[in-house]
C-alpha cells in the first residue's frame, strides 16, 4: 500500500499548498482511482513516475476492464516498465495514458507474479528474516495481539506486534 498512500499524500500536498511542483515516484503501485481521478491527479501532480517490474501482480490490481471505462480503476501516467529484453534489463518509458498495452499490461494474467513485487531496480525489498519483521497496528486492537501468533505462518520464528498509539508516537 506504500505506492497508493504516497500518491494520495502527493495529491494532498499539491492541493493543500497550491503547488504543481510535487514530485512522486512509486514502485509497484496498484490502481487507486477511476479515470476521472487519474485525470485530476495528473493535472495536479504532473511530475509522477510509476515504476513497474516485469510481471509484478500489484500494478494489475484492481483489474482494469476496458469494456467498462467509467466504472473501472485506471492508472495515472507515467509508467516506466522495468523488464528483461534479450537478457538485458530495460527501462521502457510508456505512453502517457497510464494504461499502455505495450508495457506491464502486456503481461498475460496467468503470468503475473507476487515475487516480482519484491525486487525493483535490482534492489530486493525484504526483511533480513522473520525476526526483523514488525507488524505495527493501530490503537484498539489489543485483543488481536494474543491471537496473531496462532494465525500467522512464521516458519518457527516469533512475530513482534507493536501497538502504536498517541502516547508512544513522538513527532518533532
Amino acid at each position: 500500500m506504500g505506492g497508493a498512500l504516497a500518491s494520495f499524500c502527493a495529491l494532498d500536498l499539491a492541493m493543500s499548498f497550491g503547488s504543481n511542483n510535487v514530485h512522486l515516484m512509486t514502485f509497484g503501485q496498484p490502481r487507486v482511482g477511476n479515470a476521472a481521478f487519474a485525470s485530476y491527479f495528473a493535472q495536479y501532480v504532473p511530475y509522477t513516475v510509476r515504476m513497474t517490474h516485469e510481471r509484478d501482480i500489484v500494478p494489475h490490481l484492481p483489474p482494469y476492464f476496458f469494456f467498462l471505462p467509467k466504472l473501472t480503476y485506471k492508472h495515472f501516467p507515467r509508467e516506466v516498465w522495468e523488464h528483461e529484453v534479450d537478457g538485458n534489463t530495460t527501462y521502457q518509458v510508456c505512453d502517457g495514458s497510464g494504461e499502455d498495452p505495450n508495457c506491464c499490461r502486456s503481461v498475460f494474467a496467468l503470468f503475473w507474479s507476487a515475487s516480482d513485487h519484491l525486487t525493483y531496480m535490482g534492489v530486493e525489498i525484504a526483511a533480513d528474516d522473520w525476526s526483523t519483521c514488525r507488524i505495527v497496528l493501530g490503537r484498539g486492537v489489543e485483543q488481536l495481539k494474543g491471537s496473531l501468533p496462532n494465525n500467522i505462518v512464521t516458519s518457527g520464528r516469533s512475530v513482534d506486534v507493536v501497538i502504536a498509539d498517541d502516547d508512544t508516537l513522538q513527532i518533532d
